[in-house]
């Protein structure tokens, strides 16, 4: 093979090793020379794979064919993977562990200490994660910083983490049941911590108090986080350091198996067992505990909004005997929630605005056509763009130094934001006075200009 093959060749065995085993990748192997195949093949460390894939086909008198019918996958196909001539995909690799009752470890050839259980299950439990580099040395990483802390505790004779409480629970039967298991717990879980019906603070210091380490780690995509319970090293949740947007569900999620699960128990988080009850169970509490109901309601009821568009009363008239009936109807489109309630809902209680959404559908505040609607792709990436201009509820700041700066020091700025706009979309407002609004808005609020501020008003009509 010429020089500048090689080269080429061993440049794209680095794209093809740190990237996903996706279609685009599978057809980059196929446009590629046998030789270049066999330069990427010792690159990228497929050729253990696909000897002990071979092997283990062989080890239960198996015929490519055979394995081919009983996947659905091409005899050919299963011929070029044993070959190391093609990627294999996360999917088709949990296939083959299925098929040949082996471990993803056992597969892939690579070491694991015997006595590391849990990073051995967790490998186990989530084929992806072989495909990441680096990937045990960075699971050690967690579990050494858990077991030195773990050390130094009883070097100083302090007195063993006690933990979450526990809820003990049968493993649920129904979606229906998951759902309100999560649910009761979580509204359980608050009522201890005292949280009442207030957003969460500071969620991961908050589990660290529980006695639940959390620790960020760049994991596949596919995956939202991981939760280990094991006697060696104690409690801990694993967010993907990808995905910060949503690391506050993830943490909420790994923090009810930790509340509903027993010591013992190492999870993965992801898309291939989104479905498991248990999992679901972890999503219902993990939506209630960030967004507990009375919280959202008074905050939605604070927005003016939530409330029927008649609404009777009645009283006893002692000297008729009768009784009499009052009514009041609210002003027509006043009740109508919009993307701007559900970002509001966002940044107050520190989620993303899709769960805010859900949980607005979930405690009946909107239906379904209003959740469509909320959650069109343009709809969505204008709510993304609103709460990155608005940041998350405002904490103290120090001064500026320019004696003339005015510093909002309360979340005036962002309600000011929002009663504009609601105003707006209400008729209450034109577009001049929503022009003099953005130039006295914008010294709070820089990166707010009239002709934002006009589409942002426009978006919610």
């Amino acid at each position: 093979m010429p020089q500048d093959e090689r080269k080429r060749a061993r440049s794209d065995a680095a794209d093809l090793a740190n990237s996903d085993t996706g279609s685009s990748v599978i057809a980059k192997w196929r446009r590629l020379t046998p030789d270049v195949h066999e330069v990427l093949a010792r690159a990228t460390g497929r050729e253990p794979l696909a000897t002990n894939l071979r092997k283990a086909r062989e080890n239960r008198g198996l015929s490519q064919a055979a394995v081919a019918k009983k996947l659905r996958l091409s005899r050919s196909l299963v011929a070029q993977i044993e070959l190391a001539n093609r990627p294999v995909t996360t999917d088709e690799l949990a296939k083959f562990v299925d098929l040949y009752g082996t471990s993803v470890i056992e597969l892939a050839g690579m070491r694991a200490d015997i006595d590391d259980a849990v990073t051995t299950t967790l490998l186990n439990l989530a084929p992806a994660l072989v495909k990441e580099f680096d990937i045990q040395a960075r699971i050690h990483g967690v579990l050494g910083a858990l077991q030195a802390a773990s050390d130094l505790e009883r070097l100083l004779e302090r007195p063993a983490p006690l933990g979450p409480a526990t809820y003990p629970l049968p493993s649920p039967r129904t979606l229906t049941e998951a759902i309100r298991q999560g649910e009761e717990i979580a509204e359980r879980e608050r009522q201890r911590l005292d949280l009442r019906d207030a957003p969460v603070p500071e969620l991961a210091n908050l589990c660290a108090a529980q006695g639940v380490a959390v620790f960020a780690l760049k994991l596949p995509d596919e995956l939202s986080g991981m939760f280990v319970a094991h006697a060696s090293v104690g409690l801990a949740i694993v967010v993907n350091v990808r995905d910060q947007a949503a690391q506050r569900l993830a943490i909420a999620h790994g923090y009810a198996h930790a509340v509903c699960e027993p010591m013992g128990t190492i999870r993965v988080c992801g898309k291939a067992n989104v479905g498991e009850l248990i999992e679901r169970r972890a999503a219902a509490f993990a939506a209630a505990f960030l967004l507990p109901a009375a919280g959202v309601t008074g905050t939605v009821n604070r927005l003016g909004k939530g409330q029927p568009s008649r609404q009777e009363y009645w009283a006893f008239d002692a000297a008729t005997g009768h009784s009499v009936r009052a009514e009041e109807r609210s002003t027509p489109g006043s009740q109508t929630m919009t993307y701007l309630d559900g970002v509001w809902i966002a940044r107050q209680f520190g989620t993303t605005y899709a769960l805010a959404i859900a949980r607005l559908l979930g405690l009946r505040l909107i239906a379904e056509p209003d959740r469509r609607r909320l959650l069109r792709p343009t709809t969505v990436a204008l709510a993304q763009e609103c709460l990155a201009l608005l940041g998350r509820v405002r904490t103290p700041v120090s001064y500026s130094s320019a004696s003339h700066a005015v510093v909002a020091l309360s979340d005036l700025p962002a309600e000011r934001f929002y009663m504009t706009v609601e105003a707006y979309r209400r008729g209450l407002m034109t577009k001049a006075d929503l022009a003099g609004e953005a130039v006295s808005l914008s010294l709070q609020l820089p990166r707010l200009s009239e002709s934002r501020l006009l589409e942002f008003a426009e978006a919610a009509r």
